[in-house]
């Protein structure tokens, strides 16, 4: 139905950004790692690769998902690794926190699959150790990858596709500020004394993933060969996250080697264009990894009986069920397709809500095109995501296994009538857009920057070369702490030992 269209414009930022003349750094050899990941945090991932390739730089692209068909063939080297992680569970069960920490590190156990796949020990064994300038890597959980950058002896930067979490953090040395600043998977978004209790066990559960990391490096990286597991941690010269602190928050401490990228998978989406509706309509996505052959027929019916109410406004929902040509008979103004161009509806003017699971980058769309949103979270960062955004007055909430046909219709007329969730989410999109430079021009400069300084050591804190326990003044505090309860408790036997004796 949808049939995106390049718009060849040469007034474009990005293709302005093609002629621009690079100091110091003429076709750099690029090695891409994008594995493990979904369809939506992938399109983050190649849009930096992307950027890179309109600069002239020579890119290998190592993924486990296909490349677009329209993905650059000149200066490129594709590897497609057939492997995945088994689908997890969309539906979070309303489980522990050991329950989950288990889980975690049951999948972090199976990632190293990926190592033994003889596509890529093709790789690795037939490729000169060292072809590469930079080692690009998706980060995902994935510390054991750092391998690579020591294997081919070149720098490394990441890319995260949300606000940098605690391993990211860890990796780069920068302070956490539990007190004021929430992290992103912490469905409560906790400040304060709170905040600090649950980031000492987000610790832990980062402690113990490290192990399962380390034990993972060092099968197939091993000592005296390759330089330490840790070693490799404090080599990474860069974090590039696609995230705009200063319009989605929270206000936290970064080093120079912590840059924001937010919004650059949208710039280069501006570069195709739709056909355009001509009504008022509502998007209605919850994302790749969503299937509707999951979700009982009751929650579809819901959805389907209260968009039928909804006749004065146009319909696009991304629906892969069996149903589609029952619906959009019976509703002529409900168009259902298995994709839909979602960033370029959203950049419509007749675009009125976006309905969608809250994930990281829908988010970030909405926000880049200031359009309101109803969310339906489902795992993962999805119910933080959108309790920041409900308390930015962005939109509202709601239960997708709990919602009643009633309470979705209400929801939906409140947004579309009540101006205020439109003006809050327009004027953050404001902030969002008004920067010095764009994501691509940052990403661009920054990750020449390492190339062209040998992986720019300089960039690194002393706080990396101290352990949790030093960087968090643990031992300082503890023995301080220690003395004054000691003298504490031999000022008390004193005092008891005087009274006895009168």
């Amino acid at each position: 139905m949808w049939v995106p269209v390049v718009n060849c414009s040469l007034g474009h930022p990005l293709l302005l950004l093609a002629c621009w003349f690079t100091v110091g750094v003429h076709g750099a050899r690029i090695l891409c790692v994008f594995v493990g990941v979904h369809r939506s945090q992938l399109l983050v991932h190649l849009a930096v690769a992307r950027v890179l390739l309109l600069r002239g730089h020579q890119l290998t692209v190592v993924t486990s998902q296909p490349l677009e068909h329209n993905w650059p063939k000149a200066n490129v080297t594709h590897l497609l690794l057939p492997w995945q992680l088994a689908k997890e569970q969309l539906i979070e069960p309303q489980a522990n926190f050991l329950s989950r920490l288990q889980w975690t590190l049951g999948r972090l156990e199976k990632s190293g699959e990926l190592l033994d796949q003889p596509e890529w020990r093709s790789f690795m064994e037939h490729t000169p150790t060292t072809p590469y300038d930079l080692l690009l890597l998706g980060y995902h959980f994935n510390d054991h990858l750092l391998g690579v950058a020591a294997h081919f002896n070149c720098p490394v930067a990441i890319i995260t596709t949300q606000q940098p979490i605690g391993f990211v953090h860890s990796l780069l040395g920068n302070p956490e500020e539990r007190w004021y600043v929430p992290q992103p998977y912490d469905s409560r978004q906790r400040t304060g004394l709170e905040g600090c209790i649950f980031g000492l066990w987000e610790k832990l559960s980062e402690l113990l993933a490290r192990r399962v990391m380390q034990r993972i490096y060092s099968t197939h990286f091993p000592s005296p060969r390759y330089p330490s597991f840790e070693d490799m941690r404090r080599r990474v010269a860069l974090a590039l996250s696609n995230h705009h602190m200063i319009s989605e928050g929270p206000i936290a401490p970064l080093l120079p080697s912590m840059l924001d990228i937010g919004g650059i998978v949208m710039e280069q989406t501006e570069l195709m264009s739709i056909v355009i509706p001509q009504r008022p309509f509502i998007l209605f996505s919850l994302g790749t990894r969503f299937s509707w052959l999951t979700m009982p027929g009751r929650v579809e019916q819901v959805f389907v009986d209260a968009f039928a109410e909804l006749k004065d406004y146009d319909i696009y929902w991304t629906y892969d069920g069996v149903n589609a040509a029952a619906i959009h008979l019976a509703n002529s103004h409900i168009y259902l397709e298995q994709w839909l161009p979602q960033a370029q509806l959203l950049a419509q003017p007749q675009a009125r809500l976006f309905i969608t699971h809250g994930g990281k980058g829908s988010l970030t769309e909405a926000l880049y095109h200031g359009v309101p949103l109803l969310g339906l979270p489902l795992l993962g960062d999805q119910r933080p995501n959108l309790r920041k955004m409900q308390a930015k007055g962005w939109g509202l909430t709601l239960d997708i296994h709990n919602v009643s046909q009633a309470q979705l219709l209400g929801s939906i007329k409140r947004l579309l009538n009540e101006t205020h969730f439109r003006e809050s989410i327009q004027r953050s999109s404001v902030l969002y857009r008004d920067r010095p430079l764009n994501a691509s021009d940052v990403a661009a400069y920054w990750l020449e920057y390492v190339i062209r300084h040998k992986g720019a050591p300089h960039l690194s804190g002393n706080a990396r070369q101290l352990n949790f326990w030093q960087r968090q003044l643990l031992d300082v505090r503890l023995t301080v702490y220690g003395t004054l309860g000691l003298l504490s408790w031999l000022a008390l036997w004193l005092n008891r030992k005087l009274n006895c004796n009168r």
